[in-house]
């Protein structure tokens, strides 16, 4: 018995396991028509702060070139995510909207979720983030 437990214990430090919990999440973000202004996307975690101010994690980038941009979350802890993002194309810090509150700038959604008189629910934007370097695309409308 004693012996097994020593070749257990030898084999873990020449082997030990696996212990990665966080990785990088590439996002493609895909129909940018404008190289200009910034793209501002938003992480969220929970379903209760969904499209709210309080999100895990926010990222702005300058857009470039259009077509496709791609941005990159680095130390991300694997789990469960929504993400929604704009285009700001005027670079004033906002997504700019009609009278109605419709958007006038591009925007999207994890799983490319749309709603049906609104944004989608976190249920239907959610992903699962669980490899060490995942990419996901969002196609911008």
């Amino acid at each position: 018995m004693k012996l097994l437990f020593w070749i257990f214990s030898l084999i873990s430090l020449i082997a030990p396991p696996d212990t990665t919990s966080e990785g990088t999440l590439l996002i493609s973000i895909e129909n940018v028509k404008k190289n200009k202004g910034k793209i501002m996307l938003a992480v969220y975690a929970e379903a209760d702060n969904f499209l709210s101010e309080i999100t895990y994690r926010s990222v702005q980038q300058a857009v470039d070139q259009s077509g496709v941009v791609t941005l990159k979350i680095a130390d991300l802890p694997y789990g469960t995510y929504a993400i929604s993002l704009y285009h700001d194309e005027n670079n004033n810090g906002e997504m700019d909207a009609n009278f109605m509150k419709i958007p006038k700038e591009p925007y999207g959604f994890s799983n490319n979720a749309r709603g049906m008189f609104g944004p989608p629910k976190f249920e239907e934007a959610q992903f699962s983030f669980s490899n060490t370097d995942q990419q996901i695309r969002i196609k911008i409308k």
